[in-house]
């Protein structure tokens, strides 16, 4: 190996060392709070709506709201409501959207995310009407509107070209992003890759990358096969510590992904979130009985998630795919 190869190396282990710290705010630039902080707040916490509009484009009525919580906190967010009684569809489907969510978690620190904290929650219809003055509740019985706050990301753009091929041999940091960014959405067999649904940071010196868009995954049927998907490994090479991680995976990681999200109805009529229960339905994604709602991944998409890893691992071990 030459002395410029050897640099070129010790180049990529230090600037992929750099991208797994912090900044010095504790989080990515792009975030507006640390991902727990955020996961507490937008499932649990009171808030007002201070503004609502068009989050732009998509055919699922998607909203970016700004709320403000009991502490005078502003986030901004973006609210996409469940479909009217199976809460579940083929291009709206919040309960994927969390999954993915979670099944970055199998390799990625918080403060590494590719996707942006995602809940479930519920919004009581004296408010939501404020807002959405036609509204109905979103079940019988209830009071309130279910669906799924996003974390709004600042400093991010939606390039045409997502994938620059030579800046990915040249810049490790922006490599180092796009590889973790790809396994995700191979283990999820993500297949909407318009523009518009992965952004790119434009804080200099953190090239992160970020899905933002993950509900026509696991398996979905229809998809976008207009656009260059990311259900494949494009990028030529994956880290040695995604790899580890993902050989560490265990069946109740996998099994928790039946349920990702529960809420439970109260005395007014609003659907909150409680700890996860017994599953009511392994073979359904979306359920509702007895004052409870379920969102999580059906049995045959959590065997497809595994197969998927298993998959991945093989290309590594068998060196179709590459480990730095």
């Amino acid at each position: 190996m030459n002395t410029k190869t050897l640099l070129a190396a010790a180049g990529l282990v230090a600037a992929i060392a750099l991208a797994g710290a912090a900044n010095a705010d504790g989080l990515p630039r792009n975030w507006p709070l640390p991902a727990k902080d955020l996961e507490k707040r937008l499932s649990h916490d009171n808030f007002t709506i201070v503004k609502s509009e068009s989050a732009g484009g998509g055919v699922t009525g998607a909203s970016k709201m700004t709320l403000q919580f009991d502490d005078g906190t502003k986030i901004k967010t973006k609210w996409k409501a469940v479909p009217e009684k199976k809460m579940d569809g083929w291009n709206n489907c919040p309960r994927k959207e969390i999954a993915t969510y979670e099944i970055q978690r199998w390799f990625l620190d918080d403060d590494n995310f590719a996707v942006p904290t995602t809940v479930a929650r519920s919004i009581p219809m004296q408010s939501y009407k404020a807002v959405r003055p036609g509204a109905e509740p979103t079940l019988a019985g209830g009071n309130c509107e279910v669906g799924v706050f996003a974390a709004w990301l600042s400093d991010v753009t939606a390039p045409k070209d997502f994938y620059d091929h030579k800046r990915f041999a040249s810049d490790p940091l922006y490599a180092r992003y796009l590889s973790d960014f790809n396994v995700l959405t191979y283990l999820v067999d993500h297949r909407d890759g318009r523009a518009g649904n992965f952004l790119l940071s434009t804080v200099a010196g953190d090239p992160r990358v970020y899905a933002i868009d993950n509900g026509i995954s696991f398996q979905p049927f229809p998809w976008n096969f207009l656009v260059p998907n990311w259900n494949k490994m494009r990028v030529p090479w994956v880290r040695r510590e995604t790899v580890d991680r993902l050989r560490r995976v265990t069946a109740a990681d996998e099994a928790r992904l039946g349920i990702v999200a529960e809420l439970a109805i109260d005395q007014s009529g609003v659907y909150q979130d409680v700890e996860p229960g017994r599953n009511l339905d392994p073979d359904k994604g979306a359920r509702a009985a007895g004052g409870h709602i379920q969102f999580g991944l059906t049995a045959k998409e959590i065997r497809k998630a595994e197969g998927r890893r298993v998959e991945l691992l093989r290309e590594v071990d068998s060196g179709k795919l590459a480990v730095h």
